[in-house]
C-alpha cells in the first residue's frame, strides 16, 4: 500500500477554509495525511522534504528549491487585517529592536522592509513567541500573527500597524500571505484536492463558522466578516501581482534571495 501524502496546513482562523476538506477527509485518486502547524514549521516540513504540500508562508517561496506554488488559491488580504501586527513601544523610525514572532516568515519579512524603506529603521531581530508582553519584554516592538495577533488587536494601548494595511497603502496592491507550495514528490492531482477543499468550505459554510469561531475563541460575527470580507482565498492577478511585487522589493532589499523561477511560477 502507498504511503499517505504528507499535507501540512496553518492552524490559524485565517486558513480554516482552505483546510476543511482536508480536515473532513474528502476523498482523492491517493491516501493522504493532514496535520495543522505554525505557518513556519509548515515550511520547515516542506523544506526538509517531510510533507509533499505545504500551507507555507509566501515568503517561503524563493528559499524552498523545487517547490512550486498554487496560484489560484491561498490566504489574501486588500486592506486591513487585524491578525497581522507590528506593536510598537517607540515611533517607528526609532525601533533598533524587533522580537520576530517564531511563527512566522513572511510578516516579519514585511514588517522589516516597511521599516526599513518606510520609516529608516533596521532593527536586530529576536527571536520570540507570545504574548505579547514577553515579546516586548527585551524589544522595542513586535510582530505578532494569526490568532494571538487577532486576540490583542486593538487592546495593546501601544502603536499598532497593521502590516496589510500598510502594505497596500504603500504599494497599492493586496498582499498574499500564505499559499499552498507542492513539492516534487507530490502526486498529480493534487491541485484538484487542494481547490476541492475550499470548495467544501464554500458548500458548508453555514455550519462550519461557529464550528470555527469557537475552536479559535472569536465571537461568531468576527469570525463571519474576517473571512467573508476581511480576507480572500481565491487568488486572481491583483493578488498574483502582490506577490510578484512583495518578493521582488524584499529581494532588492537584500532580505529574501531572488528566486527567478519562483516568481514566473505567479
Amino acid at each position: 500500500m502507498k504511503e499517505p501524502v504528507r499535507i501540512v496546513g496553518v492552524k490559524f482562523l485565517n486558513a480554516r477554509p482552505l483546510l476543511a476538506g482536508l480536515e473532513a477527509g474528502i476523498p482523492a485518486p491517493f491516501p493522504y495525511a493532514f496535520e495543522g502547524a505554525e505557518p513556519s514549521a509548515c515550511a520547515d516540513a516542506l523544506a526538509a522534504g517531510e510533507a509533499s504540500v505545504g500551507l507555507v508562508p509566501v515568503a517561503a517561496l524563493p528559499v524552498i528549491p523545487n517547490v512550486r506554488a498554487v496560484p489560484s488559491i491561498g490566504v489574501s488580504a486588500h486592506h486591513e487585517v487585524r491578525s497581522v501586527l507590528l506593536v510598537s513601544r517607540v515611533p517607528l523610525e526609532r525601533v533598533r529592536t524587533l522580537a520576530a514572532h517564531t511563527a512566522s516568515r513572511t510578516s516579519v519579512t514585511l514588517a522589516r522592509l516597511l521599516l526599513a524603506e518606510r520609516w529608516g529603521a533596521h532593527p536586530r531581530l529576536v527571536s520570540r513567541r507570545p504574548p505579547l508582553e514577553a515579546m516586548l519584554a527585551d524589544a522595542d516592538a513586535a510582530v505578532i500573527i494569526g490568532d494571538p495577533a487577532f486576540a490583542v488587536h486593538g487592546l495593546t494601548g501601544l502603536l499598532e500597524l497593521d502590516l496589510a494595511r500598510a502594505w497596500s497603502e504603500w504599494s497599492g496592491l493586496p498582499f498574499v500571505f500564505a499559499v499552498w507550495g507542492v513539492g516534487p514528490t507530490a502526486p498529480a492531482g493534487i491541485e484538484a484536492l487542494l481547490e476541492r477543499s475550499l470548495e467544501h468550505a464554500e458548500r458548508h459554510w453555514g455550519e462550519l463558522l461557529p464550528r470555527w469561531a469557537h475552536a479559535h475563541g472569536v465571537g461568531l460575527a468576527d469570525t463571519r466578516e474576517y473571512l467573508e470580507d476581511v480576507l480572500k482565498f481565491r487568488l486572481g492577478d491583483p493578488e498574483r501581482a502582490g506577490m510578484q511585487e512583495f518578493l521582488r522589493r524584499a529581494a532588492v532589499a537584500g532580505l529574501l534571495p531572488r528566486r527567478d523561477e519562483a516568481l514566473a511560477a505567479l
